[in-house]
């Protein structure tokens, strides 16, 4: 969670410096750009908070790989999602079968057995 709060963050940030380009060019005063930068900035630091390692450049960049490597799922259930580190023991783990059975077919009772073919 706080690595998809960090990369919405950064993509508010980096859309709040092309919002205002546009802004200024038209020459009006760049309000969305600067009400999109706050949110930007308050995203980034929920994930900042959230996350267990310390803020920096490096959690900005690892999030970003996290998210290329398919490690972080922005749509669907997560609870459905299997944990990247239970993926590697299952796939490794032997398929398990079951055993054979030593009893014998039970045989068809006699009124449901299929009618012969009739012959010429």
């Amino acid at each position: 969670m706080s690595d998809v709060l960090l990369l919405a963050g950064m993509a508010l940030c980096a859309l709040s410096v092309l919002m205002a380009v546009i802004s200024v060019l038209r020459m009006q005063a760049p309000r969305g750009a600067a009400i999109t930068l706050i949110l930007g900035i308050l995203l980034m630091f929920g994930g900042a908070k959230l996350s267990p390692e310390p803020f920096g450049v490096t959690s900005l960049t690892g999030a970003g790989h996290r998210l290329i490597d398919g490690q972080i799922r922005l749509g669907g259930n997560p609870a459905s999602a299997p944990a990247p580190a239970e993926t590697a023991p299952a796939a490794a783990a032997p398929a398990t079968t079951e055993p054979a059975t030593t009893e014998p077919a039970a045989a068809e009772p006699a009124g449901t057995a299929a009618p012969a073919a009739p012959s010429q």
